[in-house]
């Protein structure tokens, strides 16, 4: 997939601005449903997730209650907690991820691609709308693909994203958001 902003520097440069801004934004939440499967096993449910200068935090409820957990992370590290009281640390939060289940969960591009942005590091190729969103990304291996945006605070955030590597997926439905302090 080659990316059509070398087609289109209006995009391009509607991608940038927009960029700019939201990359610059420090607190923001979002609240919707989170889904996760790799070829053996997946789980969805309720996730609330926020983030501030401070570091991050993540709320997450399954069905019925089951598969609760909590993560926050910030400079020193991050913690899990599942519903059972069970709490587990590691120095980032790809690596406790990775730890809990196996394999590698984005988190740190997630943050970035959630919003619309391309993660910082590698350069990816992007698809724009004529809007200067992204309809599609390729990045450190990944696939992501964009359903619809909606305005919140003056700026088009996406409301569904599907990354997918190697027969695993992460999906995100974004009911809410909010930017800036809560």
């Amino acid at each position: 997939m080659q990316p059509t902003v070398e087609q289109d520097p209006l995009r391009l440069e509607k991608y940038r601005d927009r960029a700019a801004v939201l990359s610059s934004l420090d607190t923001w939440a979002l609240s919707g449903r989170l889904a996760v499967s790799d070829e053996n096993d997946g789980g969805s449910g309720k996730l609330r997730w926020q983030e501030s200068p401070g570091g991050s935090r993540m709320d997450f409820h399954g069905a019925l209650g089951r598969g609760a957990w909590q993560m926050e992370a910030n400079a020193a590290g991050a913690v899990l907690e599942l519903a059972d009281g069970s709490r587990y640390s590691a120095n980032s939060v790809g690596e406790l991820v990775r730890e809990q289940l196996g394999w590698q969960v984005p988190v740190e591009s997630l943050a970035w691609w959630v919003r619309g942005l391309e993660a910082p590091g590698d350069s990816g190729t992007m698809v724009l709308t004529e809007n200067g969103t992204l309809s599609q990304l390729r990045q450190h291996g990944w696939e992501v693909e964009y359903g619809r945006y909606r305005e919140a605070g003056g700026y088009g955030l996406p409301l569904k994203l599907t990354a997918r590597q190697e027969g695993r997926t992460v999906k995100l439905a974004i009911r809410e958001w909010s930017l800036g302090d809560p």
